[in-house]
């Protein structure tokens, strides 16, 4: 425990429980602070993990992160990175109060723990976003313009059903009409046989269509060590007693987040992915949720998801972007021709 005037910063004093009732107080909270799923990222890529969380005189939490550190042996580097983190939004903290706690997280972590501390923040490109990119630079981070912002669609859930059922554009209502009619019968909930199911449709989807995909592992692992308030909920649909189409969105902070969708040829042909969708939208409004990010976008590479998250009425959006604090400029110049080498290597290998 570390203390600076009003300010402690707990550096691995925290347990799943804590972790877990703090973490939830947060706006920006995401599956990708859970405990879970950074400890099974963590595992699999052989990281260590550290967890911080900064708390006022009061015993509140200002900010907390998750770091995986990268050791970079070649050239005697450490990596901090945070995932959609740290979390900033939290319900009473004021601006003042956030970069005097983000700027101990940097001190502290550069002081021995890491060269780089690297940071990715779950923040939206909005008036409130942009106002936390200047607390971030205010606490001693600097934006990297070079990396590539996320690139996603935003679904507002803070309306009434009838109204997001006429935002959808007339091709996707006629999806989802032949999906309603054509048999199917949907189940959901936080059951392990349903993410089984999810997972057994998205490797079978990834073989037929050829491309590398995620690594359901990752998620299927973090279902299982998720505690009972976090675990994400899938919605799974059935034609003649085969699952066909499947989904699943954690529910966490303010914002749901898909993970993991795959339909067989079978759910293709019947448009099983419409309704799946649509009981999706509907749980997530019921949790409580005041928006939809529907994952990750690319017009140009694949505008077919592009255009059928479109037109559902979502919006374009982009997380504010990628910070970064190192120890010395000397560390910064070599980290940055380290990136360039890599780019250039992976710009040189073509895409399967």
């Amino acid at each position: 425990m570390i203390r600076n005037m009003t300010y402690e910063l707990l550096v691995g004093k925290t347990d799943k429980d804590e972790w877990e009732q703090r973490a939830r107080r947060f706006a920006d909270y995401s599956i990708y602070q859970t405990w879970a799923y950074q400890q099974v990222r963590a595992e699999t890529s052989g990281q260590d993990l550290s967890r911080a969380v900064v708390l006022d005189e009061n015993g509140n939490a200002i900010t907390m992160c998750q770091i995986r550190i990268k050791h970079i042996k070649p050239l005697a580097l450490r990596i901090g990175y945070v995932q959609w983190g740290p979390l900033l939004r939290g319900c009473n903290s004021k601006l003042d109060c956030v970069i005097a706690a983000v700027k101990k997280l940097r001190e502290v972590y550069l002081d021995g723990k890491v060269n780089i501390l690297r940071i990715v923040p779950n923040l939206y490109k909005d008036e409130n976003g942009l106002k936390m990119a200047q607390v971030l630079e205010a606490g001693g981070f600097k934006a990297v313009p070079t990396a590539k912002l996320y690139h996603t669609m935003i679904l507002p859930l803070d309306i009434p059903a009838d109204r997001m059922i006429s935002n959808l554009h007339r091709s996707w209502k006629r999806g989802l009409t032949k999906a309603e009619h054509a048999g199917l019968e949907i189940k959901e909930g936080f059951d392990p046989e349903y993410f089984s199911i999810l997972e057994h449709l998205y490797r079978a989807a990834v073989q037929r269509k050829g491309f590398k995909g995620l690594d359901p592992e990752e998620f299927v692992r973090s279902q299982q060590m998720l505690s009972n308030n976090e675990r994400m909920n899938v919605v799974v649909a059935y034609f003649n007693g085969q699952p066909v189409a499947a989904h699943a969105t954690s529910h966490l902070g303010d914002t749901a987040v898909g993970t993991l969708a795959a339909s067989s040829e079978k759910g293709l042909e019947l448009s099983a992915s419409y309704l799946v969708w649509w009981r999706t939208i509907l749980a997530a409004k019921s949790f409580g949720m005041k928006r939809y990010d529907l994952g990750g976008i690319d017009p140009r590479k694949n505008p077919t998801v592009y255009q059928f998250k479109q037109r559902m009425g979502a919006n374009v959006a982009f997380h504010i972007g990628t910070f970064e604090a190192c120890t010395s400029p000397m560390v910064e110049k070599i980290w940055r021709m380290a990136e360039r080498a890599h780019s250039f290597i992976r710009g040189m290998i073509p895409d399967k």
